[in-house]
């Protein structure tokens, strides 16, 4: 069967190997919630889905709808497992949280630094969680290390509502931003699972805005 992907489809989220990816909805999973339609032949133009592509599309490919061109970028993910007081200094109460920080440039060809930092705020000491379509997995230090043997484990993921309304502002779209790739060999790695400090991740993405299933 022919598959899919945005012509791009070079990984934030497709192989299946690290623990990471273990527990989280893997790339062709989560590319079934986006459109695709026939990129050629007797159906070109006509919709899809990866699931029926070889009855869909005979002799072609079922390809994501994008909704914009492609957009570089960097992200930046930084765990922390042991977040701590300044003014209080050590010992830590073990409570843990998850930032991102994405640098883009906009369509107006000025550059952005968009960053927002999660916890479970009912439950401190807890991984922070995101949404069990994107990844179904506990956000913490060892996740994030885990990750960055393989960051294409990130593919078709989405981010939090308002940090993809900011980018939609950014780029006029009204579709959602999506990572269609991870560049593999840009991974930066901090691992401090062993320590007080946090781990950081960082590595390129690739960034287009695609059409969602209703």
């Amino acid at each position: 069967m022919k598959h899919v992907s945005s012509s791009i489809a070079v990984a934030l989220v497709i192989a299946i190997a690290s623990a990471a990816r273990a527990g989280a909805p893997t790339p062709d999973v989560r590319e079934d919630d986006f459109k695709h339609v026939c990129k050629g032949g007797d159906n070109k133009g006509q919709a899809c889905t990866v699931a029926n592509a070889a009855a869909d599309c005979p002799k072609s490919d079922c390809v994501v709808t994008t909704l914009s061109k492609k957009i570089k970028g960097k992200l930046t993910i930084i765990a922390h497992d042991d977040v701590r007081d300044w003014a209080n200094p050590p010992p830590g109460a073990g409570n843990q949280a998850l930032t991102l920080m994405l640098e883009v440039k906009a369509s107006d060809g000025t550059k952005q630094i968009l960053a927002a930092t999660y916890q479970d705020l009912t439950f401190p000491n807890n991984p922070p969680q995101a949404l069990q379509d994107v990844i179904n997995q506990d956000l913490s230090e060892t996740t994030v290390q885990a990750l960055g043997a393989d960051v294409t484990g990130l593919m078709f993921a989405q981010p939090e509502s308002v940090l993809a309304q900011r980018l939609q502002a950014l780029f006029s779209s009204t579709g959602t931003p999506v990572i269609i790739a991870a560049k593999d060999k840009t991974t930066e790695l901090a691992d401090h699972t062993s320590d007080g400090l946090a781990t950081v991740l960082r590595f390129k993405v690739i960034i287009q805005f695609l059409d969602p299933v209703p």
